[in-house]
């Protein structure tokens, strides 16, 4: 007789994945997009109002600024949700938690060693979200 096999774990790593998919296209991929558009790499670790301008001037990077542009939509989502990192990484840290168990539970190493990973590069950004760095970041994007 076989095991059920679950999939808890691998679903909380899926949404995991997804959440840090959507930060990053909302922090670092706007504020690439802005520093092109500026002219001005070096805003890339120096992000500001004065330097990069409204960053919803960004949005999106190609196309025009319509409702049916996908991309207005992905990057609006991923704005939002940058600017909400701190509850978002909350939940994905929660999520990691709870996929490292799954897998542990599932007997499943390849997975609980990737929900490890990604919990590991949530705890980077929340690191990265303290410092000033991550604030001056935090509030271009409130802007």
């Amino acid at each position: 007789m076989t095991r059920p096999q679950r999939t808890g774990g691998r679903r909380a790593l899926t949404v995991q994945v997804f959440l840090l998919a959507v930060c990053f296209v909302g922090s670092i991929g706007l504020l690439t997009v802005a520093a092109v558009r500026a002219g001005d790499p070096g805003a890339l670790l120096h992000p500001g109002l004065e330097r990069l301008g409204d960053p919803k001037e960004s949005i999106p990077p190609i196309g025009p600024d319509a409702l049916w542009n996908p991309l207005v939509w992905i990057f609006g989502w991923g704005r939002v949700a940058a600017m909400l990192v701190y509850l978002v990484a909350f939940v994905a840290l929660i999520l990691g938690l709870a996929a490292i168990a799954g897998a542990r539970q599932e007997g499943d190493r390849r997975a609980r060693r990737a929900a490890i990973a990604v919990t590991a590069i949530w705890l980077l950004v929340v690191v990265t979200a303290l410092t000033p760095y991550g604030g001056s970041l935090h509030s271009w994007l409130l802007d």
